[in-house]
Protein backbone atom coordinates (compact mmCIF):
# COMPACT_ATOMS: atom_id res chain seq x y z
CA UNK A 1 0.00 0.00 0.00
CA UNK A 2 1.36 3.43 -0.81
CA UNK A 3 2.70 5.68 1.91
CA UNK A 4 0.03 8.38 1.67
CA UNK A 5 -0.37 10.88 4.48
CA UNK A 6 -3.40 11.52 6.62
CA UNK A 7 -4.70 14.95 5.54
CA UNK A 8 -5.60 16.42 8.95
CA UNK A 9 -6.46 15.48 12.50
CA UNK A 10 -10.11 16.44 11.96
CA UNK A 11 -10.35 14.23 8.87
CA UNK A 12 -8.81 11.39 10.89
CA UNK A 13 -11.38 11.94 13.65
CA UNK A 14 -14.22 11.93 11.11
CA UNK A 15 -12.93 8.74 9.47
CA UNK A 16 -12.51 6.99 12.82
CA UNK A 17 -16.09 7.87 13.77
CA UNK A 18 -17.42 6.70 10.36
CA UNK A 19 -15.55 3.40 10.81
CA UNK A 20 -16.46 2.84 14.48
CA UNK A 21 -12.81 3.16 15.50
CA UNK A 22 -11.66 0.39 13.17
CA UNK A 23 -8.06 1.19 12.24
CA UNK A 24 -7.93 -0.98 9.10
CA UNK A 25 -11.08 0.57 7.63
CA UNK A 26 -9.82 4.04 8.46
CA UNK A 27 -6.47 3.31 6.78
CA UNK A 28 -8.25 2.05 3.65
CA UNK A 29 -10.28 5.27 3.55
CA UNK A 30 -7.02 7.25 3.37
CA UNK A 31 -5.16 4.74 1.20
CA UNK A 32 -2.43 4.40 3.80
CA UNK A 33 -1.16 1.69 6.09
CA UNK A 34 -2.87 0.71 9.32
CA UNK A 35 0.44 1.33 11.09
CA UNK A 36 0.34 4.99 10.05
CA UNK A 37 -3.14 5.39 11.54
CA UNK A 38 -1.96 3.69 14.73
CA UNK A 39 1.03 6.05 14.93
CA UNK A 40 -1.24 9.09 14.77
CA UNK A 41 -3.64 7.65 17.33
CA UNK A 42 -0.94 6.51 19.75
CA UNK A 43 0.85 9.86 19.86
CA UNK A 44 -2.34 11.86 20.53
CA UNK A 45 -4.13 11.13 23.86
CA UNK A 46 -7.41 12.61 22.58
CA UNK A 47 -7.39 10.34 19.51
CA UNK A 48 -6.58 7.38 21.76
CA UNK A 49 -9.50 8.27 24.03
CA UNK A 50 -11.77 8.64 20.99
CA UNK A 51 -10.86 5.20 19.63
CA UNK A 52 -11.30 3.63 23.07
CA UNK A 53 -14.76 5.24 23.39
CA UNK A 54 -15.72 4.14 19.88
CA UNK A 55 -14.63 0.57 20.64
CA UNK A 56 -16.58 0.52 23.91
CA UNK A 57 -19.67 1.85 22.13
CA UNK A 58 -19.37 -0.87 19.49
CA UNK A 59 -19.02 -3.51 22.22
CA UNK A 60 -22.18 -2.14 23.84
CA UNK A 61 -23.99 -2.48 20.51
CA UNK A 62 -22.75 -6.05 20.09
CA UNK A 63 -23.92 -6.91 23.61
CA UNK A 64 -27.33 -5.44 22.82
CA UNK A 65 -27.55 -7.68 19.75
CA UNK A 66 -26.51 -10.67 21.85
CA UNK A 67 -29.25 -9.90 24.40
CA UNK A 68 -31.78 -9.54 21.58
CA UNK A 69 -30.83 -12.96 20.18
CA UNK A 70 -31.07 -14.52 23.65
CA UNK A 71 -34.56 -13.04 24.12
CA UNK A 72 -35.50 -14.42 20.67
CA UNK A 73 -34.56 -17.91 21.88
CA UNK A 74 -31.23 -18.33 20.07
CA UNK A 75 -29.63 -21.29 21.88
CA UNK A 76 -26.08 -20.58 20.65
CA UNK A 77 -26.26 -16.99 21.91
CA UNK A 78 -27.61 -18.21 25.24
CA UNK A 79 -24.83 -20.78 25.68
CA UNK A 80 -22.18 -18.23 24.71
CA UNK A 81 -23.56 -15.75 27.24
CA UNK A 82 -23.68 -18.32 30.03
CA UNK A 83 -20.11 -19.53 29.34
CA UNK A 84 -18.73 -15.98 29.39
CA UNK A 85 -20.90 -14.03 31.83
CA UNK A 86 -22.18 -16.77 34.16
CA UNK A 87 -18.99 -18.72 34.82
CA UNK A 88 -19.37 -17.99 38.52
CA UNK A 89 -22.53 -20.13 38.44
CA UNK A 90 -20.77 -23.11 36.92
CA UNK A 91 -21.40 -22.46 33.22
CA UNK A 92 -17.87 -23.16 32.06
CA UNK A 93 -15.91 -25.81 30.25
CA UNK A 94 -12.76 -24.85 32.12
CA UNK A 95 -11.29 -27.61 34.22
CA UNK A 96 -9.93 -26.77 37.62
CA UNK A 97 -7.25 -29.05 38.98
CA UNK A 98 -7.49 -29.60 42.72
CA UNK A 99 -4.72 -31.53 44.49
CA UNK A 100 -5.85 -34.67 46.31
CA UNK A 101 -3.39 -34.12 49.12
CA UNK A 102 -1.12 -31.32 50.19
CA UNK A 103 2.56 -32.20 49.90
CA UNK A 104 5.36 -29.80 50.61
CA UNK A 105 8.20 -29.65 48.13
CA UNK A 106 11.73 -29.12 49.39
CA UNK A 107 14.16 -27.32 47.13
CA UNK A 108 17.85 -27.86 47.77
CA UNK A 109 20.61 -26.11 45.88
CA UNK A 110 23.52 -28.36 45.12
CA UNK A 111 25.35 -30.47 42.59
CA UNK A 112 23.03 -33.10 41.09
CA UNK A 113 26.03 -35.44 40.76
CA UNK A 114 26.33 -35.56 44.55
CA UNK A 115 22.85 -36.84 45.43
CA UNK A 116 22.75 -38.40 48.90
CA UNK A 117 20.95 -41.67 49.66
CA UNK A 118 17.89 -40.04 51.27
CA UNK A 119 17.49 -37.96 48.12
CA UNK A 120 17.54 -41.00 45.87
CA UNK A 121 14.77 -42.51 48.01
CA UNK A 122 12.72 -39.35 47.45
CA UNK A 123 13.37 -39.47 43.72
CA UNK A 124 12.20 -43.10 43.71
CA UNK A 125 8.94 -42.07 45.40
CA UNK A 126 9.84 -43.43 48.85
CA UNK A 127 10.29 -40.08 50.61
CA UNK A 128 9.32 -36.41 50.48
CA UNK A 129 9.64 -34.71 47.10
CA UNK A 130 12.97 -32.97 46.69
CA UNK A 131 14.14 -30.85 43.77
CA UNK A 132 17.86 -30.41 43.20
CA UNK A 133 18.91 -27.24 41.41
CA UNK A 134 22.37 -26.39 40.19
CA UNK A 135 23.84 -23.14 41.45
Amino acid sequence: MSRKKIPSKQELVDALIRNDGNMASTARAFGCSRALVWQHVDKDPKLRELTDDLNETFIDEAESQLYKHIRDGNVVATIFFLKTKARHRGYSERLELVPLSRTDIQIELGNPNEIENDHTEALNGNGPAIALLEQ
